[in-house]
């Protein structure tokens, strides 16, 4: 690979080929000839200047407002740059995460009552103001007290997953349920079922989490393209980067710089 190296005079030879091509309204390319006080000789490097005055589009915008509504509405900021390609994609990305969480939580909010209503039926609580917390404990025990005629002590099951504190201990107001001794399997089914209604319950709250992050990195992501765009088309700033080029003949670095 050939290193490319620039003299004095090449460079003031592109400093004039961009002052006198700054003022026409389509893009130029300057080829310095070869020799002559310009670059080298026919086989060495060769330096291509491309000006292109739409990339000042955007210099009278402001950057704060693109941003800003780029972070409430994503999508905005990039209409307001002129980005009309990708203000769609943002924005139709936004109506299906919406959408998203609307389905999601109206499903959490249906399954929770369904459980209410399951345990309000068949293990004799009032559950309709129960909270999370009580549902998910009515999953994972049976009955919240033992009786003396039942085989299966389900109150000694929680005391021996909670050092020793019965739930009377850990909430001296706590709900009484009972799904019915393990003995009767229509009350195996019914608790079964219950922890079914549970288990889409946890699945639908899994959804609205990740409905809600969606939406968080949606606007992140439109931020970082607005201002990436407001960059490109302001002509503010100076940027480059480094293509590699290949061919039968030789092989070589090309810089593509924006300023």
């Amino acid at each position: 690979m050939r290193h490319v190296s620039l003299t004095t005079s090449a460079v003031a030879a592109v400093l004039m080929a961009a002052v006198a091509s700054s003022a026409q309204a389509r893009p130029e390319i300057f080829e310095p000839a070869p020799g002559g006080g310009g670059t080298a000789d026919p086989g060495g490097p060769e330096i291509t200047i491309q000006l292109d005055t739409a990339r000042a589009r955007n210099a009278d915008k402001s950057l704060g407002l693109a941003l800003l509504g780029s972070a409430v509405l994503p999508g905005a900021g990039e209409a307001y740059l002129g980005e009309g390609r990708s203000a769609k994609a943002f924005l139709l990305a936004e109506a299906g995460f919406w959408a998203g969480l609307f389905v999601s939580y109206q499903m959490r909010e249906s399954y929770m009552q369904s459980a209410r209503g399951h345990v309000s039926r068949y293990a004799g609580a009032d559950a309709s103001g129960w909270n999370e917390t009580m549902l998910e404990r009515a999953a994972a025990y049976r009955a919240s007290h033992e009786d003396a005629h039942r085989q299966d002590s389900y109150e000694m099951s929680y005391i021996l997953s909670n050092n020793g504190r019965s739930l009377a201990e850990a909430d001296p107001n706590h709900p009484h349920w009972d799904f019915g001794s393990s003995n009767t399997p229509e009350n195996t089914a019914r608790w079964a079922e219950y922890q079914s209604v549970m288990r889409h319950y946890r699945g639908a709250k899994v959804a609205v989490s990740f409905a809600a992050g969606a939406l968080v990195l949606n606007r992140v992501a439109s931020v970082a393209h607005t201002l990436r765009a407001y960059r490109r088309t302001s002509g503010k700033g100076l940027s480059y980067r480094f293509d590699p080029l290949w061919s039968p003949e030789a092989s070589g670095l090309r810089l593509t710089m924006t300023f």
